[in-house]
């Protein structure tokens, strides 16, 4: 009977762990602040963000970076007082400096027009993003 006519022994199985929570510092540490570093950006700060991994036997195979971000909106004005605009984002700037500190990012979703051309005015920049949304809800 020839042995070379059996198939050949199968490689060993081992077991994966695979797992989807959020990173440890060690991990974020080590896989995603490289990720930032090559593109030149800093990360989040901790305290208002942390990341969703998939991590199988130690290592990050996928991350998703969950940030809180200061969205300023919405914004009325009675009409006929439109001198006020300029004092009511000088106000609420001050608002954010005194909560948040120095170097917060404010976003502002408006269409192209009158409020964009107004936040411009103020030192807003249109940034280069297509905003998606969606609205998360428990399943029952």
């Amino acid at each position: 009977m020839a042995l070379d006519l059996l198939p050949p022994p199968a490689a060993p199985v081992t077991a994966s762990t695979r797992e989807i929570r959020v990173l440890t510092d060690e991990e974020v540490a080590s896989y995603v602040a490289p990720q930032y570093a090559e593109t030149g950006n800093q990360l989040p700060d901790p305290a208002i963000s942390c990341f969703v991994g998939v991590v199988e036997d130690g290592e990050v195979l996928a991350f998703l970076g969950l940030q809180l971000k200061l969205h300023a909106q919405p914004m009325w004005i009675k009409p006929g007082h439109q001198a006020l605009f300029q004092p009511l984002v000088h106000a609420a700037e001050q608002v954010i400096l005194e909560r948040t500190g120095s170097g917060t990012w404010v976003y502002l979703f408006a269409p192209a027009g009158k409020l964009s051309q107004l936040a411009q005015a103020m030192g807003m920049q249109l940034e280069p993003w297509v905003v998606l949304s969606k609205q998360v809800e428990a399943i029952q």
